[in-house]
């Protein structure tokens, strides 16, 4: 266990106080013990102090252990002896003020550990404290609505095995990944995912951080869908065991994670189906240019782009 400083200050000032009060205790411990006679002397004369010079720590169990001596060196013995012991059992007490400080103190062996937020939960406060600093017409409903609204045009595309509509604000390696799962899982298959009366019951800010010139902020999104699956040509239910029965509504949990330049300042009149630099309307087929400005949309330094999607 390391202690700090402080610890040490605060023990060596604690000890010399316990010091001090068994200077001031031994004797009058000794006396209480030794019946009234005084250290180093007896009204038995000088032959009892000799007798009793050698066995106070020599082997007799007279004095140490309560016995019927009664010469002036088996008192002068137990006086030394009750200090001995006086002092032990105040060093041990100061041991375990210094162990009770240093717990409640939360102190440890490598320093402070920071426990993480629990999921879904942000310590008190404003967490988008900071990206308002830098951008002051950042509005919090107003990015709730945005993600509302990247999440239900995420759920068409998805259905409809197209993703490019949805490029305007995806980052290209999640684009990949959605597109390369309705690829393989869907298209290729000959079947369709259905998501019939989707929508978002609860969304909060679960770690907004700064990552170099960046701002990320992570979203915990809970939502309720019908999801079952149908097969393209005849309409029919594929395995409704697993997939779905196309009437029982289910719960889920997904993270999404978005990221955009620091000190951007947010537009009021932005959504996903304008770019983010001149305003112009996404054109169908200019998903990753705008047709009018020529700039990469889904471009993290002009608006915030989705990262990350993570099942929960």
């Amino acid at each position: 266990m390391r202690i700090d400083k402080a610890t040490v200050r605060r023990a060596i000032a604690v000890l010399g106080i316990v010091m001090l009060l068994a200077a001031m205790l031994v004797p009058a411990i000794a006396l209480a013990r030794a019946g009234g006679g005084h250290v180093g002397g007896s009204s038995g004369g000088s032959s009892g102090g000799s007798s009793g010079g050698g066995s106070s720590f020599g082997g007799s169990s007279g004095s140490l252990l309560g016995g019927s001596s009664s010469s002036s060196g088996s008192s002068g013995g137990s006086c030394c002896a009750s200090g001995v012991i006086v002092v032990v059992i105040l060093v041990v007490v100061v041991i375990w003020i210094i162990i009770s400080m240093r717990k409640r103190s939360g102190g440890g062996g490598g320093g402070v550990t920071f426990v993480p937020p629990v999921t879904g939960q942000m310590p008190p406060g404003d967490p988008f404290g900071e990206i308002k600093t830098g951008d002051p017409n950042f509005n919090t409903e107003m990015f709730y609505g945005r993600v509302n609204e990247m999440f239900i045009a995420i759920q068409y595309a998805w259905m409809n095995r197209n993703l490019e509509p949805v490029r305007r604000f995806l980052s290209d390696q999640q684009f990949s990944v959605l597109n390369n799962s309705v690829q393989t899982d869907y298209v290729a298959k000959g079947q369709i995912n259905k998501l019939d009366n989707i929508h978002i019951t609860h969304m909060e800010p679960v770690e907004v951080v700064k990552q170099g010139d960046y701002d990320s902020v992570k979203m915990l999104i809970s939502a309720n869908v019908i999801d079952y699956t149908v097969d393209e040509r005849t309409g029919q239910l594929v395995n409704p065991g697993e997939l779905g029965d196309g009437k029982t509504p289910t719960s889920f949990q997904e993270s999404w994670t978005f990221m955009r330049k620091s000190g951007v300042q947010s537009k009021m009149d932005a959504t996903i189906t304008k770019c983010p630099n001149c305003g112009a309307p996404v054109t169908d087929g200019n998903y990753v240019k705008c047709a009018y400005c020529g700039v990469q949309m889904n471009d993290p330094t002009l608006d915030w782009v989705l990262m990350r999607i993570e099942q929960v």
